[in-house]
This record gives C-alpha cells, structure tokens and sequence, in this order.
C-alpha cells in the first residue's frame, strides 16, 4: 500500500490531529495503538527540538501499512534557528522518555539527515 502523507504545521495543538489520522488510517490493525503513540513522540520530538516548532514551522508524517509491518516518517525542518530554552529540573522529569518509548515499541527506528532537515523513522511490528 502506498505510504500516507500529513503536512501538519509544528503547533503542539496539531498533535491530536495528527493522532486521529494513524487511527483513521489504520483503522483495525492490531498495530495501531503502538504507530499510533510512535507517531506522537516523533512528532512532538520534531516539534520541541528543531524548526519545526518554530512560527511558520511544520511536520511531515508518512505512514505506510505493509501488513505486518507499520513504518512511521517524521520529518522536521532542520535546526532551530536559536537555542531551545533549557528545561528546568521538574519539566526535565516531565519529559525525555519519548525516544525511550520509541525504541520500546519498535522494531527498528533511525534518523537520515540532509540539507533540509532530518527524519526520524520507526517500523512498529508487535502490537500493544
């Protein structure tokens, strides 16, 4: 089946969006729920960490459902253009679990870099 595309724009509001889309798209896989919550800590990794989450940012999802194999694409727009603001101790605490999760539930994932930015892919095998 052909790989699915979402163009979304980097806001923190587009997340839920993005969420319903694995699961229309997905519909009665039993990998749904794990591409489902991949999907969202790329996503929010592109939006949090690159420029992406910056005014007039976006992210492109790709999503492909081999059968019993479901491959998640996140795209970024590349490096922030200034630092992130560093975190402070409690929302440290809060956060950085996301590429934990991803290699929890993932077969295999990696990174490609280019010019224009980078994309953090994960291929989701075993169901929840």
């Amino acid at each position: 089946m052909e790989p699915r595309i979402l163009d979304i724009p980097g806001l923190p509001s587009m997340v839920p969006f993005a969420r319903s889309w694995v699961r229309a798209f997905l519909d009665m896989s039993p990998l749904a729920h794990a591409a489902e919550l991949v999907m969202d800590e790329l996503v929010t990794n592109a939006m949090r960490h690159s420029a992406s989450g910056e005014d007039g940012g976006s992210v492109r999802v790709e999503l492909a459902d081999q059968g019993e194999v479901v491959r998640i694409a996140v795209s970024d727009d590349g490096p922030r253009s200034a630092p992130a603001a560093d975190w402070t101790a409690d929302e440290a605490a809060s956060f950085g679990r996301g590429l934990t999760i991803v290699d929890a539930l993932s077969s295999s994932w990696g990174e490609d870099k280019d010019a224009d930015g980078r994309c953090t892919w994960a291929e989701v095998t075993q169901p929840l």
